[in-house]
């Protein structure tokens, strides 16, 4: 109803460099940039429930009803923005985000009048390029949240707001490159104390294991230090051969609800079977190959049996599934291959990664499912997953 009031949450985000880009490539190359920015900002505001109100060239507006999704929102969005970054590197997608939060009005145009916008303005204005930053009634009407991890960045002065503003920056708490040398952790709403990013994550990590409800078990004798397997409580036990083992290159973090299959796929030196008990998605499986002509196969093969889909073709995102593309970590950084297709009532990705050079190498294949077509749900699970998985050491 216009005029009505209400809780909104206003999210700003505004393309860094955008005016140099435009005077160093032209006009055409930054149109190109801007048409690109306002298709995933669609896409990542409309994906978690928002309304993307209006945009500015290079810079867009949006609402929400829900603090919590306006976060989740920003932080998928920076994903989507440096995943593209990293594949096109045309398209320098440095994004700035401010979020805050309060009451508004809603106009007869379609847009809103109220204090938060201004203060979101200003916030987006602070962020540099990848960096989200929310005010601190956002972060409260938010909560705690899993997945994501706030850094305290104090109280600001910002532009005719009269009096100065308690700010926080997000990130994604698998993304271990976006965060600072110093973290804080938010457990149940309230900051705790600064630690170093490491004990954080392992925080993080034995937290997820405990509310997973899993058991340690060992391969081999006990005495003789085998490798340590996760199983869910309740799985039949299934060991690793001693020289082997999953648990050696995945974050244990990532094997709730997962047990080693008595025989692996075809090629791979062993595989493991993921069913969690809720949440996305319905199954998944990773399975470890002994070297990269072996993973070539084994991908080749599954590109294979989709004959309708072709190499560097096609989309894997909210709107559009069905395509096979490489993946980066980002700008330089190898990553592997990714294809997504539906199969029945199946929405299904498959993809790869090599780590080479590193002290674990590894070569991974990796098929995750979910019913009932979803694949804009199995897009937000892989995000994350796919750089938690390929990052583990």
């Amino acid at each position: 109803m216009n005029g009505q009031t209400s809780i909104r949450s206003f999210l700003i985000a505004d393309i860094r460099g955008y005016s140099r880009y435009t005077d160093e490539f032209g006009d055409e190359a930054a149109a190109r940039l801007a048409a690109r920015f306002v298709e995933l900002i669609t896409e990542g505001v409309e994906t978690h429930g928002g309304e993307v109100v209006e945009i500015r060239g290079d810079e867009a507006l949006a609402v929400f009803t829900s603090a919590r999704q306006a976060i989740r929102s920003a932080v998928y969005l920076q994903g989507l923005f440096s995943e593209e970054a990293a594949t096109d590197h045309d398209l320098p997608l440095r994004v700035g985000m401010g979020i805050d939060s309060g009451e508004a009005v809603s106009l007869e145009d379609g847009g809103f009048r109220g204090a938060a916008l201004n203060v979101a303005a200003r916030l987006c204005g602070r962020a540099h390029g990848g960096e989200v930053i929310v005010s601190e009634a956002t972060y409260r009407l938010a909560g705690r949240m899993e997945g994501l991890t706030f850094s305290d960045r104090g109280r600001v002065h910002l532009k005719n707001i009269a009096d100065p503003i308690h700010v926080l920056q997000v990130y994604n708490e698998f993304d271990a490159e976006a965060a600072p040398n110093r973290w804080v952790l938010m457990f149940f709403g309230k900051p705790a104390r600064q630690f170093g990013w490491k004990l954080a994550a392992g925080v993080a990590g034995l937290a997820a294991l405990t509310a997973a409800g899993v058991v340690y078990l060992t391969t081999g004798d006990h005495t003789d230090g085998g490798s340590a397997t996760l199983l869910q409580s309740g799985s039949p036990p299934a060991a690793l051969p001693a020289n082997a083992g999953l648990d050696a290159i995945v974050p244990e973090a990532i094997w709730r609800d997962c047990h080693v299959q008595t025989v692996a796929e075809p090629g791979a030196t062993q595989t493991a079977v993921c069913l969690p008990s809720s949440g996305m998605p319905d199954r998944w499986e990773i399975s470890d190959y002994p070297n990269a002509a072996a993973l070539k196969a084994a991908y080749t093969e599954q590109l294979n049996a989709h004959s309708d889909i072709k190499r560097n073709t096609g989309k894997c995102n909210a709107f559009s599934w069905g395509g096979e593309r490489p993946w980066l970590h980002g700008p330089d950084k190898p990553g592997g291959h990714v294809l997504c297709y539906f199969e029945g009532n199946d929405a299904v990705i498959v993809w790869t990664h090599q780590r080479l050079g590193q002290p674990t190498h590894m070569d991974i294949l990796a098929i995750a499912r979910e019913s009932g077509s979803d694949h804009a749900g199995l897009t937000r699970w892989w995000r994350p997953w796919h750089h938690l998985i390929g990052k583990a050491n």
